[in-house]
């Protein structure tokens, strides 16, 4: 198979690390911003302003949907709100949420796309290792993104890390590969079996990402035709990095800190 996010020229590597840096600053800018009392819309203009001050273009705003184009900057799902949650000036953060922060910009034709999650104030001991197990799932599992390894050898460690640590998992909605488009084969769930799927080749960008909750990971899509929330009403947390396929080592492009 023929992919399209693989980078083959240096002035692609060039415009792909020059992209990624700026998203990670705005990201980073993004997550420090989220405090008790602070709305969602007041990140989401945030982000727009950060994209203007860097001379990118938010990369979600105006993609299509179900039924109308997705209208924000970034995705802000709070709490039992687990993906594409459209931003607003109604959630509040209070003392005890868990926000999703999954944004990405358009840089020169290249995509970014990558996630954290914060948690605010007091969690509880459930909440805390929800958010901990989440991102522990995605910096193992980026390390089999190198040369030789398949899908298989990162979706795996995903789901044996979660359901260890007695978490769901979605899968409905899974990791893919980036480049000059937002969403480029091949796709990464966040479960299966060692040896299993394509395999890597050098130079392949790719979005290693995950979705888990504290309870059933079953999603219901909201009226608004974006924001997915858990049926049971538990909360998830999702982390998300870019990473390029290499020798030996994988290279994450997305590090916060």
């Amino acid at each position: 198979m023929q992919y399209k996010n693989v980078i083959t020229t240096k002035e692609d590597y060039k415009i792909l690390k020059e992209a990624t840096a700026i998203s990670v600053k705005i990201l980073k800018e993004l997550r420090d911003s989220v405090e008790i009392g602070v709305t969602a819309k007041f990140i989401d203009d945030l982000a727009l302003e950060l994209c203007g001050k860097y001379g990118v273009e938010p990369a979600f705003n105006g993609v299509e949907g179900i039924l109308a184009p997705f209208s924000g900057n970034i995705c802000i799902s709070t709490n039992n709100e687990i993906l594409h949650t459209i931003p607003s000036v109604k959630r509040v953060f209070k003392n005890g949420d868990i926000v999703k922060l999954d944004f990405g910009i358009v840089h020169k034709g290249y995509y970014t796309d990558h996630c954290v999650t914060v948690g605010l104030g007091r969690l509880s001991k459930d909440e805390e290792a929800l958010i901990k197990t989440a991102k522990l799932c995605i910096d193992t599992a980026l390390k089999n993104a190198v040369t030789g390894k398949t899908i298989g050898d990162i979706s795996s460690v995903m789901q044996n890390i979660c359901e260890i640590s007695g978490f769901d998992f979605v899968t409905t909605y899974c990791g893919h590969g980036i480049g000059k488009s937002l969403h480029l084969a091949p796709e990464i769930p966040s479960y299966g079996e060692p040896g299993e799927g394509e395999k890597l080749v050098e130079g392949m960008v790719l979005c290693i990402e995950n979705q888990i909750t504290i309870g059933k990971a079953d999603l219901r899509l909201s009226p608004d035709g974006w924001t997915l929330k858990t049926i049971d009403g538990s909360k998830g947390a999702m982390f998300e990095h870019m990473v390029i396929v290499r020798e030996g080592k994988p290279e994450v492009l997305t590090l916060m800190d």
